[in-house]
C-alpha cells in the first residue's frame, strides 16, 4: 500500500469516527461548544506532540500563521454548526451532507487552479445537486410520518 492510500484510509477512518463520535456527544446532551472546544484542544495537544517528535520541528513558512487563522475559524464554525444541527436530524443525513461539501473545494479547484474537469468528476459535481435534493424529500417525507 502506497503512503497516499495510508493517509487517505486514515482520513476515511477519522471522519468516520468523528460523526459517530458527535451522536454520541449528542446523544449524552453536551454542549456544542463544549464539543469543539474539547475536539480543538485534543487536537492541538495531538498536533504538538507530533511536530515535536518530527526532526524538522516547528519550523514552516511564514504565511502558514496568517492561513491558519481562517482555516481555524472555518473549522470551528463548521464543526459548531455541525454538532448544534445535528439535534434536528439523523446523523446518516446529517453527515452525508457535510461530505457533499466537498464539491465546493473541488469547484475552487477548478476554477481557481485551473485543474483539469474530466467526464467521471463533472459527473459527481453534477450528482452533488440531486443528492442533496433527494436528502431534503427524504427529511421531509420523514417529517409528514412524525
Amino acid at each position: 500500500m502506497t503512503e497516499g492510500y495510508l493517509y487517505t484510509l486514515l482520513a476515511l477512518v477519522g471522519f468516520g469516527a468523528l460523526g459517530v463520535f458527535h451522536k454520541l456527544a449528542d446523544t449524552f446532551r453536551c454542549r456544542p461548544s463544549s464539543v469543539n472546544a474539547l475536539l480543538y484542544g485534543w487536537s492541538l495537544a495531538f498536533a504538538a506532540i507530533t511536530l515535536a517528535l518530527k526532526p524538522v520541528g516547528w519550523s514552516a513558512p511564514r504565511t502558514i500563521p496568517g492561513l491558519a487563522i481562517p482555516f481555524g475559524v472555518s473549522a470551528s464554525i463548521a464543526i459548531l454548526a455541525f454538532q448544534a444541527g445535528i439535534r434536528h436530524g439523523d446523523i446518516a443525513t446529517s453527515w452525508l451532507a457535510i461530505n457533499l461539501s466537498s464539491g465546493v473545494p473541488t469547484l475552487a479547484s477548478i476554477f481557481i487552479y485551473h485543474e483539469p474537469v474530466g467526464w467521471k468528476r463533472a459527473i459527481a459535481l453534477g450528482l452533488i445537486p440531486v443528492s442533496m435534493a433527494l436528502l431534503w424529500k427524504d427529511k421531509g417525507v420523514a417529517e409528514r410520518r412524525s
